[in-house]
């Protein structure tokens, strides 16, 4: 699977790393085996409008480098010149299979750079906006569909990060309020953010660190859970299984 030029220093401006490293680490993904990563990998993931945007903000600034983050892959591409449905062109199924085909092996690559980025600032957790697995949520057919089509194991691609936090899509909670204040990308009418907030969250559930974040606690509540759960997870009694690629 080939990633053109302009997508990998698109993700090296994203993490802050030589272009090189990113190269290096893209070649790591696709031709390597299994490797373990000190660092904990968390999922922060949920429908549409769910505030990770903002909790991501929080989370930087409260743990500065002890914390590495991989970018929503999705909202690179869609940023940087993928066509996008209401704009380029309308929504279809066979548009949104060529964005998670997309999607899958750059966020594996990025994940992969992100792991040279926290063994070099000794950061003791990845957090993911956004993992593998979210990508079922957008495949007709869900889990099973989206892993027999990517040649993928449920499984395994759940062994992939320590703890998944779903936070609860403002679509759900409070509908009214639900739109694209805080993500110029999002483009989902409120019927599919629902949707998708179901199948997002069923996408995850059979992961043994899998916490649903109720909406209702408001953003305020939700920071300060995910700030107690990373906090955990940093610690050694938060150590779980280590993470494989």
């Amino acid at each position: 699977m080939k990633i053109n030029n302009a997508v990998l220093k698109s993700v090296a401006t994203s993490l802050g790393l030589p272009y090189e490293s990113v190269v290096d680490a893209f070649k790591l993904a696709q031709f390597t085996g299994e490797k373990n990563y000190q660092a904990k990998r968390i999922v922060l993931t949920g429908g549409p409008s769910s505030g990770k945007t903002t909790i991501l903000s929080a989370l930087r600034e409260e743990f500065g480098n002890k914390v590495c983050f991989v970018p929503e892959v999705a909202t690179m591409l869609l940023s940087g010149g993928f066509p996008v449905p209401g704009k380029d062109l309308e929504w279809s199924e066979e548009w949104q299979s060529c964005l998670q085909a997309a999607v899958l092996p750059l966020q594996r690559a990025i994940e992969d750079a992100s792991a040279l980025v926290a063994g070099a600032q000794g950061a003791g957790v990845i957090i993911c906006d956004r993992g593998t697995l979210d990508g079922a949520a957008y495949t007709p057919g869900g889990i099973k569909e989206f892993c027999d089509k990517n040649k993928l194991v449920a499984e395994k691609e759940l062994t992939r990060y320590n703890a998944v936090i779903h936070l609860e899509s403002l679509s759900v909670v409070c509908p009214e309020k639900y739109g694209n204040a805080n993500n110029e990308t999002r483009f989902e009418p409120l019927e599919r953010a629902q949707q998708l907030e179901l199948a997002t969250k069923a996408a995850w559930q059979e992961h043994e660190h899998h916490t649903v974040i109720d909406g209702k606690r408001g953003i305020d509540g939700k920071i300060a859970q995910v700030i107690g759960i990373v906090k955990y997870v940093l610690s050694e009694e938060g150590g779980g299984t280590t993470c494989k690629k």
